[in-house]
């Protein structure tokens, strides 16, 4: 075990088969072979050496707790949840495993119970740093920055040393609108998307010579991300910076919008499964405060409704396809340095009378998209429909295609643009439910 805890795994891994061949019988040591595998890269293998342990000790919470944290290297998070709740029904004094049910059930939507999971396990070990990170994290998610204020400032205390703590700490500042505090601990953060969010409050607080200065900073680096795309456009229009777009040029001219219900059969493989989520009890909702008369599903529905939405991932992951190949676009920057890998982060935003959808883009996207389930009957041709643009100042511009579009949508339209586009819904009247499936193609870490 002392192996193990140093980092030395294959030789843990050598003296521990050593010792199960003495004593065949110990579920202790067949549980350090499975940590070790694993730590190895062989997922699948320490499975076998998990429940080995468990059939000779049923009740050892850490096989239970270590099997829960593979089963979330293979996005199970249901398999997940039940061994974390498994091990912590026979320890419930296990800051570990408390912790990770919390980031499970954070993943999956569930923040209101994952808050309360954190808290057990800080309950047990005050100063666990995983524990108070994730806490702090989950309570900015449901809009409770000033808690998670607390929190991280208690991590800052401390005598970790850790980029996350900065970057976290930084997000709950900027969502209460406190740039300069956030700029300050995104400055101290080393994780790479926190030069974004640096540059993004320099330009919310009008400082142009800091911001043009990190900016060019960011272009000789040849960096390229949403972020830095959209406050290209934006600062072209309010500090008349004019600099080549890295993400993308002209990002309105990218927009493409797709038929659905003429290339597939959009009632049974779209509006079926669907609303058999929209119907299921335990379908979760977050805090949206640009989203007026309107709800928001929590956690990625791509994860946690693979069977119903599968279909529906197969036909996204077509259509996306074709507009990469798209030649139009195919010296774009977003398109040249297309992620080796993605996956699509999904949820449900549904809006009643009177609703809306305020300015925004999708940070963690490179390109984003919507399926209209359903639009209901408008009062008004524009009622309802899609605002594509390149600043929030609604009133700054009028609809002349370059730096602002409204597309009129329908029922079965599918819409892909670039995730640095800004985009917001105009108010409608109706009595029927506006629902639309968002998605983002995220690269995959």
């Amino acid at each position: 075990m002392d192996l193990y805890s140093k980092g030395l795994q294959e030789k843990a891994l050598k003296e521990a088969v050593g010792v199960v061949i003495i004593n065949p019988n110990s579920a202790e040591i067949l549980n350090i072979i499975a940590s070790v595998t694993f730590k190895l890269g062989q997922r699948t293998s320490c499975l076998k050496f998990y429940n080995r342990a468990l059939k000779i000790q049923p009740n050892l919470a850490e096989a239970h707790n270590n099997i829960g944290y593979v089963s979330s290297g293979f996005d199970d998070y249901s398999s997940a949840c039940d061994s974390f709740k498994r091990a912590i029904i026979l320890n419930p004094n296990y800051p570990e495993a408390c912790n990770n049910y919390g980031l499970a059930l954070s993943i999956i939507g569930q923040q209101d119970d994952a808050i309360c999971c954190f808290r057990m396990s800080l309950y047990t070990y005050p100063n666990f740093f995983d524990a108070l990170i994730n806490l702090g994290t989950a309570l900015t998610e449901v809009g409770r920055e000033d808690e998670a204020i607390l929190c991280f400032q208690k991590l800052l205390e401390s005598r970790h040393k850790d980029g996350r703590i900065h970057h976290n700490f930084g997000i709950a500042l900027y969502k209460v609108g406190k740039y300069e505090e956030a700029e300050k601990q995104f400055s101290f953060s080393k994780l790479n998307k926190s030069k974004y969010y640096l540059l993004r409050c320099q330009f919310l607080r009008g400082d142009q010579k800091l911001f043009h200065k990190t900016l060019e900073k960011l272009i000789q680096k040849n960096e390229v991300h949403p972020i830095l795309g959209s406050l290209c456009d934006r600062a072209s229009r309010r500090f008349a910076i004019k600099t080549k777009n890295p993400f993308c040029e002209n990002p309105i001219e990218n927009f493409e919008k797709v038929d659905l219900a003429k290339k597939y059969n959009f009632e049974k493989e779209f509006v079926a499964p669907i609303s058999k989520i929209l119907s299921n009890q335990k379908l979760t909702f977050k805090e949206q405060r640009l989203l007026k008369n309107g709800r928001q599903t929590d956690g990625n529905l791509f994860l946690i409704y693979q069977n119903t939405l599968s279909d529906i991932e197969g036909a996204l992951n077509k259509e996306i396809d074709f507009y990469r190949q798209s030649p139009c676009r195919a010296n774009q920057g977003f398109i040249k340095n297309w992620p080796r890998k993605f996956k699509l982060l999904g949820w449900l935003v549904e809006m009643e009378n009177y609703g809306e959808l305020k300015p925004h883009m999708h940070d963690e996207g490179w390109l984003s998209g919507c399926i209209y389930i359903n639009v209901p009957p408008k009062d008004t041709p524009k009622s309802g429909n899609l605002v594509i643009c390149h600043d929030n100042r609604e009133g700054n511009f009028t609809d002349n295609g370059h730096q602002k579009r409204i597309i009129d949508v329908k029922t079965g339209d599918l819409c892909l643009f670039p995730a640095s586009l800004l985009h917001y819904t105009l108010p409608f009247r109706s009595i029927g439910k506006r629902i639309v499936l968002a998605f983002d193609a995220v690269p995959y870490q």
